[in-house]
Parts: structure tokens; sequence; C-alpha cells
């Protein structure tokens, strides 16, 4: 996906005065739909940039997909109509969904009288497939009471797995959950948070989701992104350990990473055999930590996942 993603990136201008052409610019270097869809994403989010005024003045102004395409900002809306039309320009069969968003302003526990956040859902190889080109043009934070976009492309954000979605983003239409049983507004208001560095990390979201709407699970691990290629093969599920109780983790990455456990400032070596890292710990009470970097590196171990131990 890396070629196709530069190849959006490096599209000149001239290619982008109308819906139409550029289309057919990008259509030259994608070999099938997913492809197509694929760098339509790329593209979208990588050019155009988050109204930020138009947000906090409450003044969206015109999002048709003509208007996002040559002005280059918008809201949510604008990102997925052009998505849309570019799309469908390119024989892609595209729908946009509007749902709650547990973006930028929520707070855990929030109620939603009203949908926040516009998305896209694509068809490919006989599914429908769940794009948010707003998302992957970066994140929000508040400056001095306002909106403030980070540019930060974020590819994660393009055929995402339903179950994961579903803990940021939920559409109005429950059809468009894709999932076999599709929660409640209510039931995700409750939901409790997990960020999708969890899920980057190769956690399953299905097992997530159902333990958490179910009540068998409490508490995930907290998680941080990393650039490292870490996959998590096994680990406790629970957010909260008990202390004493032996815990085995299964990690995979690549041959230049090296891991370790914190508990409690005590350090705890992984069995690595290549590309494969193993452990079983005992953990006192406090908390256990899960850090890697890269060997022969002289900077700090980084922290990619916590849990809560005991207390």
């Amino acid at each position: 996906m890396e070629q196709l993603d530069q190849f959006a990136f490096n599209a000149d201008a001239r290619y982008s005065k109308d819906v139409k052409t550029l289309a057919a610019y990008l259509n030259k270097e994608a070999t099938n739909d997913y492809e197509r869809a694929r760098i339509i994403f790329a593209w979208v989010a990588r050019n155009i940039r988050y109204n930020d005024n138009g947000y906090n003045a409450g003044n969206f102004g015109d999002n048709s997909a003509e208007v996002v395409l040559k002005s280059r900002i918008s809201v949510c809306d604008g990102y997925a109509r052009l998505y849309k039309a570019l799309g469908e320009e390119m024989g892609l069969k595209v729908e946009t969904v509007s749902g709650y968003a547990k973006g930028y302003g929520y707070a855990p526990g929030k109620r939603f009288t009203q949908t926040n956040h516009a998305w896209n859902s694509v068809f490919l190889n006989g599914s429908w497939r769940l794009v948010d080109a707003t998302w992957g043009s970066g994140s929000a934070k508040m400056v001095n009471g306002k909106l403030k976009t980070i540019v930060n492309y974020t590819p994660y954000w393009f055929d995402v797995d339903p179950h994961a979605f579903l803990f940021s983003h939920l559409p109005k239409d429950p059809k468009w959950q894709q999932i076999e049983k599709p929660i409640t507004l209510a039931q995700y208001e409750k939901l409790t948070s997990v960020e999708e560095s969890l899920f980057k990390l190769g956690i399953d979201a299905s097992e997530v989701l159902n333990g958490l709407t179910s009540g068998k699970l409490q508490s995930v691990a907290t998680t941080w992104n990393t650039d490292l290629p870490i996959k998590v093969e096994s680990a406790p599920l629970h957010g909260k350990l008990q202390p004493g109780k032996p815990y085995s983790l299964s990690i995979t990455t690549a041959e230049d990473v090296e891991l370790l456990v914190l508990n409690n400032k005590q350090w705890f070596y992984f069995d690595t055999k290549g590309s494969n890292h193993t452990i079983q710990v005992k953990p006192a009470p406090g908390s256990l930590a899960i850090m890697a970097r890269k060997k022969g590196s002289k900077g700090n171990y980084n922290y990619f996942m916590e849990y809560k131990v005991g207390g």
C-alpha cells in the first residue's frame, strides 16, 4: 500500500482540477477495486485539511465534492462526499454514513442527542468496508478553548475492523455496523473507552467488544502507538491482573526489536527466539508494563502496553 500512498501524495495539482480528472489520474496506479479505494483514501486524507475556523464558528460552508476539491478544506461531511464522488467516478460502490463519533470534545459517559460525524462504507470483494478519511488526515486538540487540527496521515482508518471501529464510530443505521450482533446507542455510550493502539497490536477487537458489552470484561490494558512492528500473539484481555497469579505473554516483533517487562521497578526479560518473545510472570501489586526498543539503541525503552496489578 505504501507505493499507492506515495503515488497519491505526489499527484501534481494539475490533475486535481475536478473530480473526473483526479479520478482518472489516480486510477492509473490502481489495479483493482481495493487499490482504488485505498488510493482515494490516501489522496483525500493527505490533501484535504479540516476546516478548524468553520468548525469553531459553527459555519461549515459548502461541503459539496467539487467545492471541497477546489478549496482543500472541509469538515467530515465534505471528506465523505469527496471520497464518495471519486469512488463512484472510478466505478466503486460507495455510501456516506452518518453517526456518533467519540472524537474531539467527547468525554466518557457523554450522551448523544444527534449525529456528529460522517464517514464512508465502500463495497470491496463481497463486503462493505469502513473508511474514515477525516480521521485519516489527522487528529484534533483543544487550544484556548477551540479545536486545532494536528495534521498526521493515519492509514489505520482505511478498511478498519468493524468491531474495532465501533469503539469510536456508531452509525445511525445499525446495518452499517457490519457485525453479527449490532450494539445499541445506549451500549455505545456506556462502552469502555479503548484506544485503536490496542487493535494495532493485533488484539482481537471482536473478543474485546463482546467481553465489554456482555460484562465479562470490565477493563483492558492501556496501550500506546508505536512505530515498531509489534504483534501481541497472546496476553490477558483484562486490564487488571491479580497479584501472584501466573500470566503468559507471547509477542512477535522484527528481529531487531527487544522487549522487557517492568513490574514495580523490577525488570523481567523475555525468552527470545528470533522474532518470537515469550514470558511468564507472577506480578506484584502496582503496574506491569511491556516495553520495546530497537536492538543496539541507546535510547530508553518505550511503553506500548500496561496493566494494573491488584488494588
